[in-house]
């Protein structure tokens, strides 16, 4: 589906502007963090960061590798 990370970015980041989630899968998580270079915990921090680094939160599923990007919600403020 994604040819490059920019493309993943993109397709992410244009998803998220019209749904709450996009869920992006193994087959291509694993063009961008492959698991035989990686261990899965470094793979998983990986993903997080470049979550992280575009103002996304993300779930991750460890069956194959799922991960779930939405934009992160913003801090309630303080009531008082």
């Amino acid at each position: 589906m994604f040819e490059s990370i920019e493309d993943m970015r993109d397709g992410i980041a244009e998803a998220l502007e019209k749904k709450k989630h996009f869920t992006v899968f193994d087959n291509d998580l694993s063009k961008f963090w492959p698991p035989a270079r990686h261990t899965r915990q470094k793979q998983i921090e990986a993903i997080q960061r470049f979550a992280k680094e575009h103002g996304w939160e993300v779930t991750i599923r460890d069956q194959g590798l799922i991960a779930t990007f939405r934009k992160v919600s913003p801090e309630p403020a303080d009531v008082r």
